[in-house]
């Protein structure tokens, strides 16, 4: 495996994370399953495989939730920005700001 195969795998595992942590704080264990099981059942999509299917992932969370699709989505880029705050700490806050308009 090579070293950007690599980050690029790390990136699609935080990716994942943070939906499910987003997910599960703000709907709960229980309705997040349901929403695991949807995917599954409907979009042939693993918990493990959203990263790399989105805007499959994006449609379904807008059929299940509907409008409340919106606030989920946005809660979920601002836990991906502070993600990635975190993850460069070692950086100032204006490279931190050319990473979040890169990103």
């Amino acid at each position: 495996m090579t070293l950007q195969s690599l980050n690029h795998a790390k990136r699609e595992e935080k990716l994942n994370k943070v939906i499910d942590k987003v997910l599960n704080q703000m709907l709960g264990q229980e309705v997040t399953q349901l929403i695991y099981d949807h995917l599954e059942n409907n979009r042939f999509i693993l918990r493990g495989q959203i990263s790399e299917n989105f805007d499959s992932f994006n449609c379904a969370l807008r059929d299940y939730l509907g409008s409340g699709a919106v606030v989920v989505e946005q809660v979920i880029l601002k836990n991906l920005e502070l993600a990635m705050f975190e993850e460069n700490t070692g950086l100032d806050f204006s490279e931190r700001l050319k990473i979040l308009k890169l990103a």
